[in-house]
């Protein structure tokens, strides 16, 4: 079996009242279940190990355990260690395991450093429905491997689904609500832990569950200036950076000459291999806020954070940034506050602060509110060396926006905010969702028209997932509309019928409308910006080598460049993965996509 280093810290702090050192084991379950992973659906990234293709896991550093880590260590002494699951299997060069649960067996009985430790305290914490299963796994085997530690569970899907969790598990002691740092300091300090457990309102046993009055209630930091440096030592930092899926999103330098007419450099491409394109920067994730108080129906982040913003202070922002410049060599920093544009004047100095004080590249990866995108602080962000923005437009369909997502968005404002980002030099990526409650054909039509007008840059269409926690999963429950258990819900694959429309069809307008924006209409081929479509293109073959339609897309980019040879290539590998693939055909017919032999846009014979 592969073998990784597990990286732990020991940090002595004095406190006002002494206690024995505690260890603490951290554990991040995949983000992918285990059948995705070792057979993936044909619509998900993968990655190749050994010749064989799984599941691409997203290897984002876990923000949450790092800040519990910071926060304990501020208090007490404590030993802690943590390990990523979705980096080890990242890592391993074969997998051979039946399950996930064989696949942590044999980790933990094969690493004797984890098993010396001995931890007094496990916490399993995860974001997302996918991990749950392996939550249910990993607290068993922590049973079985430290049968004398507390057995914990947090983060945002367990905040959640706490009901089903402790229903289907008799090995989790706790499962704490929301942020953890005070709860967790609590235990941690508290005299007779399983008196604590049972009386505070911030843990969710299995016995409180038998008191039908029982309501948890978040213990929440106001000030988040209190929490230390995230303790990213903890983390086998070099890890993260083999995120297969770190290319999907566009944040390069070419897209700062956008509009100009000289001095701009064609992507170089090797015939007979798919490369990323474009410098790539060492980032690493900040959050500069908490909570967001907009009622999306499909979000349930407030369900862990609350709906009352609370933030870090600029100054300790900046001192953060900094100490990852000394400490980590960073060049750019990826903010994930759920809602970042909070405060008049904020967003602002944060973006100035960071971007043209500090040098660093900035990418905003839950999106920031486009009602806030004037084009003063879209040129502000340019200034400040944003090249790419995500863009949470969601649907096109007026009455999705108003009715069924209850998003604070007009649609009107739409065109403009992408035209100014588009005059600013900045690449849009905008986020859809289709197969929301009560959703139908002709919303995605309507959608579909709206879509194909604004001329973003690249569209990224997922299905309509019901979060525990949510609006939409309420309903989704109390509609009946789970066609397919919530067990197995990702942003690929629909598991509700709309009412009227299946989850089949959803999945099915899902990707057609993938397709049909960014590739048959994409806006930059339609523009004749063609060394920017390529870079497209050449991402989704990143992760997605075998993705027909990108080649030959990718193809016709470069022969409007100039490079037959290139394009002969990406064109005779499109042909290859259309024979292997039936799957291609429904969407070549569908589109009239003249890519087959008989109708060759390119020069075979260029080739030489």
């Amino acid at each position: 079996m592969n073998t990784i280093k597990i990286y732990a810290q020991k940090v002595g702090v004095a406190h006002s009242k002494p206690i024995d050192k505690v260890r603490i084991l951290f554990f991040v379950p995949p983000n992918i279940t285990y059948e995705d992973f070792v057979s993936p659906p044909p619509n998900i990234s993968t990655i190749q190990k050994s010749g064989r293709l799984y599941g691409s896991l997203i290897t984002d550093i876990p923000l949450g355990i790092i800040s519990l880590s910071s926060y304990i260590k501020k208090h007490i002494d404590a030993e802690v260690i943590a390990v990523d699951f979705n980096v080890v299997l990242n890592k391993l060069t074969s997998f051979e395991h039946s399950s996930f649960e064989d696949f942590f067996a044999d980790f933990i009985s094969n690493n004797q450093e984890l098993l010396n430790f001995n931890p007094s305290y496990i916490g399993i914490s995860a974001l997302f429905t996918p991990a749950y299963y392996s939550i249910l796994d990993l607290s068993k085997l922590s049973k079985k491997f430290f049968p004398n530690a507390f057995s914990l569970v947090g983060g945002n899907f367990p905040t959640a689904s706490y009901r089903e969790l402790l229903k289907d598990s008799n090995n989790i002691d706790a499962i704490c609500y929301g942020e953890g740092e005070k709860p967790f300091i609590e235990l941690l300090t508290a005299t007779d832990k399983n008196l604590y457990l049972s009386n505070s309102s911030s843990w969710i046993t299995k016995d409180k569950l038998e008191h039908s009055d029982f309501s948890p209630v978040h213990n929440f930091i106001e000030d988040l200036d209190e929490i230390p440096f995230l303790d990213y030592d903890i983390l086998d930092i070099p890890g993260y950076q083999l995120n297969p899926t770190s290319s999907r999103y566009s944040v390069k330098e070419k897209h700062n000459l956008r509009n100009v007419d000289k001095g701009f450099d064609e992507p170089e491409v090797t015939t007979g291999t798919v490369e990323k394109i474009g410098k790539s920067t060492y980032s690493m994730p900040i959050m500069t806020s908490r909570g967001c108080p907009f009622k999306c129906t499909f979000c349930a982040s407030h369900a862990a954070h609350g709906r009352d913003m609370r933030y870090h202070s600029l100054e300790r922002v900046m001192a953060d940034c900094r100490k990852m410049i000394e400490k980590y060599g960073i060049d750019g920093v990826v903010i994930q506050d759920d809602h970042f544009m909070a405060g008049k004047d904020r967003p602002y100095k944060i973006v100035e602060s960071i971007g043209q004080s500090l040098k660093l590249g900035m990418f905003f990866q839950n999106a920031l509110a486009i009602y806030a995108l004037d084009l003063p602080f879209l040129k502000l962000l340019k200034k400040s060396g944003i090249d790419a923005l995500v863009l949470p437009i969601e649907s096109g369909s007026k009455r999705v926006l108003k009715d069924l997502m209850r998003k604070p968005l007009k649609l009107e404002i739409i065109p403009k905010v992408v035209q100014n980002c588009r005059d600013a030099g900045i690449f849009t990526d905008c986020n859809i969702i289709l197969g929301m409650p009560g959703e139908t054909m002709q919303d995605i039509e309507d959608s579909r028209h709206f879509l194909k007008s604004i001329y973003a840059d690249w569209f990224r269409v997922f299905v309509a997932t019901p979060i525990p926690g949510s609006e939409m999963y309420d309903q989704c429950e109390a509609e009946e509309l789970f066609e397919v258990t919530p067990l197995k819900a990702n942003y690929k694959r629909a598991v509700i019928n709309t009412g009227h429309l299946s989850p089949d069809d959803v999945q099915r307008m899902t990707y057609l409308m993938n397709i049909e924006l960014n590739f048959v209409y994409n806006s930059n081929m339609r523009l004749g910006n063609y060394s920017i479509a390529l870079e497209s293109f050449m991402n989704v073959l990143n992760v997605k080598p075998d993705h027909a339609l990108a080649h030959y897309y990718a193809s016709l980019c470069l022969k409007e460049m100039g490079q037959p040879e290139n394009a002969v290539f990406h064109y005779q590998q499109a042909l290859k993965f259309i024979k292997e693939n039936q799957f291609w055909d429904y969407f070549i017919e569908m589109f009239s996509i003249p890519i087959h032999e008989s109708k060759l846009p390119i020069d075979i014979s260029l080739a030489g």
